[in-house]
Parts: structure tokens; C-alpha cells; sequence
């Protein structure tokens, strides 16, 4: 029978690299949670699905201005938080974030 055998230097390696990655990452999971929060609290793009406040949301009267075409049935073309997106015109939801806005058009 053939066994396979590891030289003795690759396991001191392997065991160097774990100790090394458990000393980097944080051991309690109340960081990974606060990181979390902290990432949908500073969200700054919208997210297909969501249904944003009226308040954030912008209708875009003229598409064109935009480089877009004329809304499509049933939808509504907007801008929330800096980006342009696509909502359903009777319920607000996003349907698709198209870009971000870089300057508003004139």
C-alpha cells in the first residue's frame, strides 16, 4: 500500500497561515453584524425590489434629456439616490437600476 506523505516544512507553512488568519479575524460575530447595519444605513445606490419613499423619489418628465427612450407601459422612468432607475408606475417598486447620474441634464 502507497501512502502519501507531506514534507514536514509545508505543514509548518499550513499551520503558520491559520494562526496568522485567526489573529486577522475578528472572533465575534458583533462586528460582522455592525458592519452589516452600517452598509445598508450608507447604502447609497438603489436596489431592484426595493420600493423607495416618495420623498427620494424623482419622475423624469423628459427621458430624452437622459438618453432615454419613452417610458414603457406600466413603467415610470426616476432618479433615487443619484442613480437612474426604472419603477412600476402604480406600485413605485424598482424594476431596474440603469447608472448613476454623473450631472443633472439641462
Amino acid at each position: 500500500m502507497f501512502i502519501l506523505r507531506r514534507p514536514i516544512s509545508s505543514l509548518v507553512a499550513a499551520a503558520a497561515a491559520t494562526l496568522l488568519t485567526l489573529t486577522i479575524v475578528p472572533r465575534s460575530g458583533s462586528s460582522l453584524a455592525l458592519a452589516q447595519a452600517q452598509s445598508q444605513d450608507s447604502r447609497s445606490h438603489p436596489v431592484v425590489g426595493d420600493t423607495p419613499a416618495a420623498r427620494h423619489v424623482q419622475l423624469i418628465d423628459n427621458p430624452g434629456a437622459y438618453g432615454l427612450g419613452p417610458d414603457l407601459p406600466g413603467n415610470r422612468y426616476a432618479t433615487v439616490a443619484g442613480h437612474l432607475v426604472r419603477i412600476d408606475a402604480s406600485t413605485g417598486k424598482i424594476l431596474s437600476v440603469l447608472r448613476p447620474i454623473v450631472s443633472r441634464p439641462r
